[in-house]
């Protein structure tokens, strides 16, 4: 609680407290509900005039607790910077998810900019609908489903702030819609256009410049092919990969790859295919600091140290524009069939969508817990895929 300076004086009582602040003019008043302090300025500076402010502002405010209503609030901003406060929080005490970084950046891109300058207590249904026409005029698009969601979710996050420290009751939170469009064809390669990056994709990395551009291809020859091996997320689950959560289990006389990975759902073991052992070999013999180690002894000292690095052992966020550069070269960058641009995102969807594809195809259970996702949603974007095994399936071609 703020310094006060010892002269006091109560009222009503002692129900009140007055105090003023160390170096302030004005007059502070204080009083207890259900065992909290509640501290409010009177804007008085003369003890005549904080008396009689005080005792009408404590009438108020027994008022408004009476009836659940907020004593005082606050901007939709200021309460917002107090979010983003506890989230980034959580995340430098790696407690937090990272959809807490998604939140955060729609709080400062679209959140902040149109809400910012309102009190909690006045966004309501109409102030809603005109942020979705701005909203969509800004992205130049009808967001998705999925944006929408994170929106919701981050002003949601908002008003738990603002309702625990009394700003905004919980009658004024507001009731969102979700009207996002729903997401298209995901956009991932054919097993032709796979070939094709695999025939190219050692003369490619060959062809860069010696020195760093060659080691950020060589990289992303590696990162490439464990995304597509492993189902992993771009982002957040590869950049908190390290050496020490990786791991071989011997069972049924075969060796079994296991990752842990941590990111937008949660931690989770995946089952790498056996090829992956040789990309994770290659990064390794390039990696200066752990190249002399054997691959068993390197999995054994449990290392902490990030798998996809480039030699000096630095990692980078450049791997995104090197692969758009790689598939602009070979002509496929964008999907003829759904018409988006290919992302390392793409190759996790072009997992799914081998693994569904396969002669006996894969589970939707086991695919859905191996991707850290849903039945429903490997269900509703692979629908096309699913609806021909099954067909398969009753024609008795299984």
């Amino acid at each position: 609680m703020i310094k006060l300076v010892d002269a006091s004086r109560t009222l009503l009582n002692g129900r009140i407290i007055l105090s003023k602040r160390a170096r302030s003019r004005r007059w502070q008043m204080r009083f207890q509900h259900e065992g909290k302090w509640i501290q409010l300025s009177t804007g008085q500076q003369h003890r005549p005039e904080a008396d009689k402010s005080a005792e009408n502002i404590y009438l108020e405010a027994v008022f408004k607790l009476k009836h659940q209503l907020p004593i005082q609030t606050r901007s939709f901003g200021t309460v917002a910077q107090l979010t983003i406060n506890t989230l980034q929080a959580a995340l430098d005490a790696g407690e937090g998810r990272s959809v807490y970084k998604d939140y955060i950046i729609a709080l400062n891109r679209y959140l902040i900019p149109f809400f910012g300058k309102y009190n909690m207590d006045s966004i309501d249904y109409e102030l809603l609908k005109q942020f979705d026409a701005w909203r969509s005029q800004k992205m130049g698009k009808t967001p998705t489903a999925s944006t929408v969601g994170t929106h919701v979710s981050a002003i949601n996050r908002v008003f738990d702030e603002g309702i625990e420290r009394g700003y905004v009751s919980p009658q004024k939170r507001p009731h969102i819609f979700n009207r996002g469009r729903k997401g298209g064809r995901r956009a991932d390669f054919t097993f032709a256009e796979y070939r094709m990056i695999l025939r190219n994709i050692k003369r490619w990395c060959e062809a860069g410049r010696i020195g760093k551009t060659r080691e950020m291809r060589y990289l992303m020859w590696d990162y490439i092919l464990l995304l597509i091996n492993t189902g992993m997320r771009h982002g957040t689950e590869t950049a908190n990969l390290r050496w020490k959560h990786i791991r071989i289990e011997r069972e049924r006389g075969k060796d079994i790859l296991l990752f842990y990975v941590d990111g937008k759902t949660g931690g989770r073991e995946i089952v790498a295919r056996r090829v992956c052992q040789r990309y994770l070999r290659r990064i390794q013999e390039r990696t200066h600091s752990i190249e002399k180690l054997s691959f068993e002894q390197l999995l054994a000292s449990k290392i902490d140290l990030p798998v996809f690095a480039l030699p000096d052992g630095s990692t980078t966020d450049s791997i995104r524009g090197t692969f758009r550069q790689f598939l602009k070269d070979l002509n496929i960058l964008k999907d003829p069939r759904s018409g988006k641009v290919r992302t390392l995102y793409s190759l996790r969807h072009t997992y799914a969508t081998f693994a569904l594809s396969l002669a006996k195809g894969t589970d939707i259970h086991l695919l859905a817990r191996q991707m850290g996702t849903s039945v429903l949603m490997i269900e509703r974007h692979y629908s096309h895929l699913i609806a021909r095994m099954r067909a398969s399936d009753l024609v008795g071609l299984r």
